[in-house]
């Protein structure tokens, strides 16, 4: 014991224990202004390296000012095409609205993450793509639902946005759909061309400032057209920026939206 208080006697000196105390406090304030710094790092890691972090990538541009257009694929999470998909849209630094079908996203449940970690919007397009105006009331509202809960149990935000297969919209799809209701104004038809030069040819032609592109992420052809067509709207002077960016959407609004007007 004497031993102990030997050691710890400098404790009654005030001046050496008021030095101490300084000390501590200033090792203190260092280590958090270290943690803060290491923090904001995060900042600048690529989203993908962020397991379970949302990162929007790009700043969104004043679309009251420059010509926006916002890219949309319908039908996917596919495993070949979507991944090229996101791809291309990494390397261009364009983010894109995908509108999912519920009953593909089982065993595709990464490639969503991996859409939504990478700054794009995801919208909910019915579980199985019927003709939602043929269904009744329960039948909408299980489509909706359905795909809802297997983009939320993927591990992605629960969509706030909607978009009915085929463009099919009466009342009850209204009424049931609770979310804003996403259609388009330029359709390249890459379905029915599946040829990449008549798909970038359709969308350079009926390109316009405050437009929504209606693609596929489904067919290899779509792909082919992407790079093309956004390298040639950059070099027009178009901007990319989500659905919900370019209508200034908020969470809970509702109301059906073709684009823009300018």
């Amino acid at each position: 014991m004497g031993e102990v208080r030997r050691h710890f006697r400098w404790l009654a000196n005030p001046q050496l224990f008021v030095g101490f105390a300084v000390a501590c406090l200033c090792l203190g304030a260092i280590n958090n202004i270290v943690r803060a710094a290491s923090n904001s790092d995060i900042d600048n890691v690529h989203p993908k390296h962020v397991k379970g972090v949302h990162i929007q990538q790009n700043a969104l541009p004043n679309c009251a000012v420059v010509a926006c257009i916002a890219l949309s694929f319908d039908d996917g999470p596919d495993q070949q095409v979507t991944p090229r998909v996101l791809d291309i849209l990494n390397q261009e630094h364009v983010n894109a609205t995908f509108f999912i079908v519920g009953q593909r996203v089982a065993g595709q449940e990464a490639i969503l993450r991996r859409a939504y970690a990478e700054g794009n919007e995801i919208g909910n397009h019915s579980w199985n793509h019927p003709d939602l105006t043929k269904l009744s009331p329960a039948e909408v509202d299980n489509q909706i639902r359905m795909t809802q809960t297997a983009i939320t149990n993927a591990g992605v935000p629960a969509p706030r946005l909607f978009r009915p297969p085929y463009g099919a919209v009466n009342e009850v799809v209204k009424s049931h759909a609770r979310m804003a209701i996403i259609r388009w104004d330029i359709d390249p038809a890459d379905w029915e061309a599946l040829d990449a030069v008549k798909i970038q040819e359709g969308v350079l032609a009926q390109a316009k400032p405050g437009g929504i592109i209606l693609m596929h992420d489904i067919y290899p052809t779509s792909a082919d057209a992407l790079r093309p067509a956004i390298d040639t709207l950059k070099a027009r002077g178009y901007q990319f920026v989500t659905v919900s960016q370019l209508m200034h959407l908020a969470p809970g609004d509702q109301g059906q939206y073709f684009g823009a007007p300018r």
